[in-house]
């Protein structure tokens, strides 16, 4: 493997007549006969050689006693660092110093940077470096300038000749003790900085060293992780970032352990090891924390977790035992094939790898339990030999037998039958004794293409409700890349699509990756019918004349209206005068009859997402509508808008929010104001209709109203035109703020139903809805849950039986709120309209939503006898459900 060698210092003392060492030479000279195994220094050096952060000479020799001039320092502060190939970058830069014209694109960097600050003057290239230099020098290259700071307010250092420390050097000094990279000189009274001193080679190698901890420095060649097992010349670690490798020790790999050279024999498993890595051989092992062995325990999987990589064993004497596992935990079978946590089930023999903190190393299956569950992709189907081929996500085929006892799951079937079953689709599949007992269709395979007419359109949750030919209603999610072609329009958008358009549709994953329009016929720009887009060119305000540029680059004018006919929208203010409109904003303009404006939407502002932010340098980092990526520099003065919050800056922006920024008048990359779009969960405890007003309560309890203005967006599942009126007590909504403005709101829809059964060791629940599917619902840690006006975190307030709601939370967490139980007998059924049943503690109506719910209800109030026990369920006050008790 070629490698990129960086200017060492060899190259940088070139000025005394040394030439460049070669690669070869620069990649193989890891020792050099100067530096002893028995050196202080000897680690260090040898690491940072094969790091390519320094090098010797031609001779050989490293020359570890020979002092460091300032601009060796530097140049070895960028190499270690990792910016090597970065600086080459700068070379063009004018920087206010005269050095060599191979290190003028390392100073260059040096100075963004922040290692060098010229308005400091005291970076002389060709003087030595000094120790206090260098302390300044090694606290900036890892980053923590701003806590020397802080600590030249706390007084006196601890060295005896604190008072040789220039001033301008006293923090750094502070700093660079405390984080280590420099130590002192011990004297009889104590210990001694000797900031005058120069640095010599060897020092500033093991300064650099030092500072490792402190770095990022892993790349494709350096990483850090934990031995996972060991075997003849292989050592296979799981780096920092999750990734499990193997790697090849040779006759040249060096190994490090307490600071002194060492052998393998110092490896243990779970040991925490940094490794150079070279074309998959070791070149470089340091042993950074030791590890005791390994135990291993036989165990039969109780219950497989795989999305959260969770695993529950029970041992030889019968003990549960829960482990929590990663991803890159490696799980195979007594035959070495690989596999994941996906193919384990109940009753799996397998054996367990524990670390000495008891966590979970590696899992191997040893035979596979006759009541297990498989999950994965059906292979193949043999209907008269009731044979099933299942290939589990590892890629291993799994033989499932099933019989006519087997029940089927498939959603969006009324009633399945094992026929429904379809080659693609993904299952579960329950078994007892080596036959299946359950199939749940996960997934159904569904990428053919279907066509149908739309009956209605939620842009905000984009879905899309179809009848096909058939008559029958089915509704799909749109994936957000989906692919829709519209006759007339060159980038259609979900919202273009209309109810009574005739589709073909094509399916990726279950959502909908395609949609062709096929009745409509293209329509020409200037249609009536048709919103013109372009940006404004120039605003004739006496004879109300606006110009613009449209898209392609032709300069038209129309005549406008007049304010009380026209509509206009500024910036997404409503309401505004032509007069507000302003050269070279984007507009969208729509014509009458007589071919006149008479809708103008003009914005200034540049809709984007946040990618990054750079609060100390005001940079912000966004991703444009058009898919650029760009850097804006945001005014220190910017007006941040966040719904609901006051005195905002960039700081509070987050990565991947939606943004529109209003862009500096006479600069168009500085950023003024930015409105912040966020989403918040309420759960609706009253609508007016009247008022155009609803009360909402969020998951701490606190009450808001919201008015809802025609500029609001409102989505209800099953609704094509809804309103404030399809909006219930009882529904969890979505209220999307761009800035301080109500852009629109959803009803999400909820879970509700029984309580089957509550894990809160797990933190799951099982849900019986009133269709009768039961569902498992992971609730995440931190979860808001109201009982009886109360509010808990834990899974432990809820019991079997309960009747709950379950909602999403915009955190990414679940409100749960459970229903008010009231328990008490029944008195009789209203004899006239049968709408209302009393009990000994009072009456309730009995609204429409009851008896959609349950069908069988009248049957079972006729059923009721005065006297009997009986359970009432109240939502928002209203009776929910109706049940006898035990």
């Amino acid at each position: 493997m070629k490698r990129f060698i960086p200017l060492t210092l060899a190259g940088i003392l070139s000025v005394t007549g040394l030439s460049l060492p070669s690669e070869a030479q620069a990649a193989s000279q890891a020792s050099f006969r100067d530096v002893a195994q028995s050196h202080w220094a000897n680690q260090a050096v040898t690491k940072l050689a094969l790091r390519d952060v320094i090098a010797g000479y031609e001779d050989g020799s490293f020359r570890p006693t020979e002092t460091v001039t300032q601009l060796q320092a530097v140049v070895l502060a960028i190499r270690n660092m990792g910016l090597a190939e970065q600086s080459a970058l700068y070379k063009t830069r004018t920087i206010p110093y005269t050095v060599p014209e191979w290190a003028k694109g390392d100073i260059a960097l040096a100075i963004e940077k922040g290692l060098l600050k010229p308005d400091e003057k005291n970076f002389s290239p060709d003087s030595p470096a000094t120790r206090a230099w260098i302390a300044q020098l090694m606290v900036r290259m890892i980053g923590k300038e701003s806590e020397a700071n802080l600590l030249a307010l706390q007084g006196g250092g601890t060295f005896t000749d604190e008072k040789d420390i220039p001033d301008w050097a006293a923090s750094y000094v502070k700093a660079a003790s405390k984080y280590e990279l420099l130590t002192g000189y011990q004297e009889k009274n104590g210990y001694s900085f000797k900031p005058n001193r120069a640095v010599t080679r060897a020092e500033i190698a093991a300064m650099l060293s030092g500072s490792e901890k402190h770095l990022n420095i892993e790349n494709d060649r350096m990483h850090t992780g934990y031995v996972q097992a060991m075997a003849g010349d292989k050592i296979s670690m799981k780096r920092t970032s999750g990734q499990l490798a193997t790697y090849s020790v040779t006759k040249d790999t060096i190994f490090y352990g307490n600071g002194k050279a060492a052998d393998i024999g110092q490896v243990k498993p779970s040991a925490r090891l940094f490794v150079i890595v070279e074309d998959g051989n070791l070149r470089y092992v340091e042993v950074l924390d030791g590890a005791e062995m390994n135990r291993t325990i036989s165990a039969e999987v109780e219950k497989a977790y795989p999305e959260e990589g969770m695993l529950v064993v029970k041992t030889v004497s019968g003990e549960l035992l829960t482990y929590q596992l990663d991803k890159q935990t490696p799980v195979t079978s007594s035959t070495g094939t690989a596999s994941s946590l996906k193919d384990l089930a109940k009753g799996d023999a397998i054996l367990l790898t524990l670390s000495p903190e008891g966590s979970a190393v590696s899992i191997t299956l040893v035979r596979e339990g006759s009541d297990s569950e498989v999950q994965g992709t059906v292979h193949d189907l043999d209907m008269a030999g009731k044979l099933m081929m299942v290939k589990t996500a590892s890629g291993a085929f799994k033989a499932v037998q099933f019989n006519t006892n087997t029940v089927l799951e498939y959603k969006g079937k009324r009633f399945p039958t094992l026929e429904d079953l379809r080659t693609g689709d993904s299952v579960q599949v329950q078994q007892k004794d080596g036959v299946a007992t359950k199939i749940v269709v996960l997934e159904i395979k569904n990428d053919a293409g279907l066509n149908g007419t739309v009956k209605s359109v939620n842009t905000v949750e984009r879905f899309v409700t179809v009848q096909d030919a058939k008559g029958t209603m089915q509704v799909y999610r749109v994936a957000d890349n989906a692919a829709i072609t519209i006759p007339g329009l060159t980038q259609p958008q979900l919202a273009d699509i209309k109810v009574g358009d005739s589709i073909d549709m094509k399916f990726s994953n279950n959502l909908l990756s395609s949609l062709a329009v096929k009745n409509r016929t293209a329509t020409p720009e200037t249609s009536k019918d048709s919103a013109l887009t372009g940006t404004v060119f120039a605003i004739d305000k006496v004879n109300r004349i606006l110009s613009f540029k449209n898209t392609k680059g032709d300069l038209v004018a129309y005549e406008v209206r007049p304010d009380n006919e026209a509509s206009f929208i500024v910036d997404g203010v409503s309401n505004p005068k032509l007069a507000d409109i302003k050269t070279n904003m984007n507009i969208t303009v729509q014509l009458d009859q007589n071919n006149k404006i008479i809708y103008v939407n003009a914005d200034n502002r540049v809709r984007a997402q946040v990618i990054a932010i750079n609060k100390d340098d005001r940079l912000l980092t966004v991703k444009l509508n058009t898919g650029e990526t760009k850097v804006y520099i945001v005014d220190k003065n910017v007006n941040v808008v966040i719904y609901d919050e006051r005195s905002r800056d960039i700081g509070d922006l987050r990565a991947n929010d939606n943004v529109y920024m209003r862009l500096n008048s006479s600069n168009n990359n500085t950023v003024n104001k930015i409105e912040v779009e966020r989403s918040y969960i309420y759960r609706v405890t009253n609508v007016n209709e009247g008022s155009n007003r609803f009360t909402g309560e969020n998951d701490r309890g606190n009450s808001r109203y919201f008015y809802l203005d025609g500029s609001v967006t409102i989505s209800v599942p099953g609704v094509t035109y809804p309103r404030i009126a399809d909006v219930k007590t009882g529904d969890t909504v979505k209220v999307t703020y761009m800035g301080d403005t109500l852009k629109s709101l959803a009803v999400v829809p909820n879970t509700i139903g029984q309580v089957v059964s509550v894990n809160a060791e797990i933190s799951k629940m099982r849900i019986k809805d009133y269709n009768g599917v039961t569902t498992e619902i992971a609730v995440p840690a931190g979860s808001s849950i109201k009982v009886n006006d109360r509010n808990y975190t834990t899974l432990t307030a809820l019991q079997p039986g309960d009747r709950v709601q379950i909602s999403e939370a915009s955190n990414g967490l679940k409100n749960i709120v459970a229903m008010k139980k009231i328990s008490t007998t029944f008195t009789q059924l209203d004899g006239s309209y049968r709408d209302r049943v009393y009990t000994a503690q009072g009456s309730y109506y009995i609204p429409d939503s009851l008896l959609a719910r349950q069908p069988n209800l009248n049957q079972f109030l006729d059923s009721l006898r005065r006297g009997d026990k009986i359970n009432i369920y109240l939502m928002d006050n209203q009776l929910f459900d109706i049940e006898k008790a035990n």
